[in-house]
């Protein structure tokens, strides 16, 4: 079976706050990275579970920034807010800190979305409002990102001032 780095994956909240994470997400993760777990805001309406590869990946590039720019020193502080470790029990279930509960409203059904070794953790009713789309408006958005409309590619660094 080949090994994925993402996928959609929908589960439930059981008693006292567990998740169970689902047998193809763990699959398509490095088998060190199935057990532990920084939950953090994500960027966006949902909490993000991070393997700690892709957690070392985030605070390497956070590290690389410069602290003196007070933009940056927002961004760090407002990512590293109440980030918490989190391990699977022997079932693959964890517990996502009550805080990120509440604040993202997360109850009973939850969308997960891995990308590249981060888990995007949605109540599923608001990941559906925000990202349902008509077959249409799908292949708009389709034609704009090939078109190149969307070009966000990173630029290369250079140790150059302007």
């Amino acid at each position: 079976m080949p090994k994925f780095n993402f996928g959609y994956y929908e589960a439930a909240i059981e008693k006292h706050g567990r998740v169970k994470l689902p047998t193809m997400l763990l699959k398509s993760l490095d088998e060190d990275d199935r057990n532990c777990f920084v939950a953090t805001h994500g960027f966006g309406n949902h909490v993000t579970l991070w393997t700690m590869k892709a957690y070392e990946r985030q605070m390497e590039f956070l590290n690389s920034l410069d602290r003196n720019i007070i933009a940056i020193k927002k961004y760090r502080n407002a990512f590293l807010t109440r980030n918490t470790f989190v391990e699977c029990d022997s079932q693959s279930r964890l517990v996502i800190p009550k805080f990120f509960m509440d604040y993202y409203n997360i109850d009973r059904e939850v969308v997960m979305l891995l990308d590249d070794g981060k888990i995007d953790v949605w109540n599923s009713e608001e990941y559906h409002k925000e990202f349902d789309m008509k077959p249409e408006d799908l292949n708009e958005l389709n034609e704009a990102i090939h078109l190149g409309l969307y070009n966000t590619a990173r630029k290369e660094e250079t140790n150059e001032l302007p």
